[in-house]
């Protein structure tokens, strides 16, 4: 059984979760500094760099949310829906209850700071903190992690289906599916629903709630990785794939530059199709050349939940101070992404990965008492 799982572990997607995550930080390091409102903002922003953001806003949480659905796949297995879902609650919301409460409340008291709001101490506004919701004027919010709760509840939403597709009935559509979509060209067939999804779905969303066109996404990875032959014609059509996500990507960037208004139907097309080819590109290029596992991968695969639920904290106390600082904006960017990145290893490495009382709360498996200790030993802590 344990030779399966090993034979079974898709390190790409490992690589490709990593690396959404560790850009993800990067992103959130930049915003003080682009042309949107941000929690902290800093009064000269950056046109090219703002341009950049909006690139990487269409396609980096898209990529997580197909990730995700690729790694349902494999977090099901033989469970049954009960099963499941206890899983997902123990990994999901256990995380956010807690992330909410003792990381993100934190961000509200230096953006309201920001904003000229008084407070003697942070004690002081920790009441304040349950003033109402944010979206009704008030200061309690998830803020960055919309992401885990919209995911737990995909999975309880699409649950019914994702049975199915485990069952031998659903198994038997698979393949069906499968034989469509690894005909030539036959895979972005995959990219209709995501069309439809955004053109009909996305107006009903609630921003930083629930986006519909996600759970699709979610389904399009579990669907995805279900079948080898499937991710097989992913990998051959990599560089159709990018191509693709050039031409119609580069058109995109271009008539948002130039202010050309386009129909719903045609700016929901073009999204589908250029940022929806790119993540097949991502996929098949990452199949094609990081499915291997290495020291590196192996602690970095671990350590991006917990970077997730830390860093925008840490980058929103940090930009409070850094924002205000008479100096360049790519030094001000500069340090904030730097400081973020250094702060959360920190505090990951020194603090967390080693103490299963805490491991927990940020999403991760608690370990056997040797482990502990030689992570422990490794750090210097007296046992005693």
């Amino acid at each position: 059984m344990n030779s399966q799982m090993i034979k079974q572990r898709r390190h790409e997607l490992d690589w490709l979760r990593v690396f959404a995550f560790f850009l993800l930080i990067f992103f959130h390091a930049g915003m003080p500094f682009v042309a949107h409102n941000w929690h902290i903002n800093n009064a000269e922003t950056s046109v090219g760099m703002t341009y950049l953001w909006n690139f990487f806003h269409n396609w980096r949480m898209p990529l997580l949310f197909v990730i995700s659905g690729a790694g349902i796949w494999y977090a099901l297995g033989n469970k049954t829906g009960t099963g499941f879902v206890k899983e997902r609650m123990k990994r999901l919301l256990i995380p956010l209850v807690f992330g909410i409460f003792v990381i993100v409340a934190p961000q509200v008291y230096f953006q309201r700071m920001f904003e000229g709001q008084v407070f003697n101490s942070y004690i002081d506004f920790y009441p304040h903190f349950f003033d109402g919701h944010v979206f009704e004027g008030g200061n309690f919010t998830p803020n960055h992690l919309w992401f885990i709760y919209a995911l737990f509840f995909y999975c309880i939403a699409a649950l019914p289906l994702l049975l199915f597709l485990k069952s031998s009935n659903g198994k038997l559509a698979l393949n069906k599916l499968a034989n469509i979509l690894t005909m030539p060209m036959g895979i972005y067939i995959m990219l209709l629903p995501l069309y439809l999804s955004l053109r009909y779905l996305k107006p009903y969303g609630m921003e930083y709630v629930f986006e519909y066109y996600h759970l699709v996404l979610v389904v399009i990875g579990f669907i995805l990785v279900s079948k080898d032959k499937i991710m097989e014609s992913i990998q051959s059509h990599r560089l159709v794939s990018i191509i693709i996500a050039a031409i119609f990507i580069s058109y995109s960037m271009y008539t948002e530059m130039n202010n050309i208004s386009l129909s719903i139907d045609n700016i929901y097309f073009i999204t589908a199709l250029g940022y929806g080819s790119l993540i097949f590109a991502l996929l098949g290029y990452a199949r094609r050349y990081l499915n291997f596992s290495n020291a590196f991968l192996k602690y970095t695969n671990e350590a991006v939940y917990p970077f997730y639920i830390l860093h925008q904290t840490i980058t929103v106390i940090l930009a409070f101070y850094i924002v205000p600082l008479e100096m360049n904006i790519w030094l001000k960017f500069s340090l904030t992404s730097l400081g973020t990145a250094v702060f959360t290893l920190a505090i990951y490495h020194y603090f967390i990965k080693p103490f299963n009382i805490l491991r927990p709360l940020f999403g991760l498996n608690i370990l056997k008492a040797s482990k502990v200790e030689a992570y422990q030993t490794e750090l210097c802590i007296d046992k005693n």
